[in-house]
């Protein structure tokens, strides 16, 4: 026998519909509450449990004043959920680690194929600040800006996405855990020549060896967190 829908969840169930129909895009305002009840038959209740629903996994978003609208803001949603499993001790660094690798070096083999000569331009600049720079949050705010600039270069925004919350949650719980990678000179200078291979290596086309620098890059962070290095 066939399960009887709640009232949400034929509201969430339209919404969805829609957006897979492309009847709503990214931006567009949902209609408004009355609206959706009336059409639907069910109380407006019911309207804004599913869009309170679909505002926390970020499918919408809504602005005072404008209403609701469709937002696609699922790296918010990542970042809470990740946030929530490393409190509730299902996730650590390792696991954290272990997947970052796994996507950037996938995002590594796309960007040297889709990156534009510009991109790795911008990339050895953020080498060269590294390399020269002082400072720890710079130092920290210009390793990110790299392997940002890779994933981004993939043109995979389900991978960028997902690195962006994993960073996120890396920040929040394992705040100092950045700069203690990078505290001595033999660690910084271990970190650098990895960074410089992989857009060197960018800039070749060369994605062999750029993973290569890419996975001796996480094996030496791995090191360095379990003091092995």
């Amino acid at each position: 026998m066939e399960k009887t829908k709640k009232a949400y969840e034929i509201v969430m169930d339209h919404i969805k519909n829609q957006i897979l129909d492309q009847e709503l895009m990214i931006g567009q305002t949902l209609p408004p509450e009355r609206e959706l009840s009336e059409q639907l038959g069910v109380s407006r209740n019911s309207v804004r449990e599913a869009l309170k629903i679909l505002s926390v996994v970020g499918v919408i978003s809504s602005k005072q004043g404008a209403g609701n609208y469709v937002s696609c803001d699922f790296q918010g949603y990542l970042v809470d959920t990740l946030s929530m499993m490393f409190m509730l001790d299902q996730l650590d660094y390792d696991q954290i680690n272990q997947i970052r690798l796994g996507l950037e070096m996938q995002a590594y083999a796309l960007a040297v194929k889709y990156a534009g000569n510009d991109e790795i331009l911008q990339m050895q600049e953020y080498v060269r600040r590294l390399d020269q720079s002082t400072d720890d949050d710079e130092k920290t705010m210009l390793d990110k800006k790299i392997h940002f600039a890779i994933a981004k270069a993939s043109r995979n925004i389900l991978i960028l996405n997902i690195l962006n919350a994993l960073s996120e949650v890396m920040d929040i719980f394992i705040s100092d855990m950045r700069r203690e990678i990078l505290q001595t000179e033999k660690r910084k200078g271990m970190l650098q020549e990895a960074h410089k291979q992989m857009v060197e290596c960018l800039l070749k086309r060369d994605v062999v060896n750029g993973q290569k620098a890419m996975a001796d890059h996480f094996d030496m962070i791995d090191k360095i967190i379990h003091k092995e290095l």
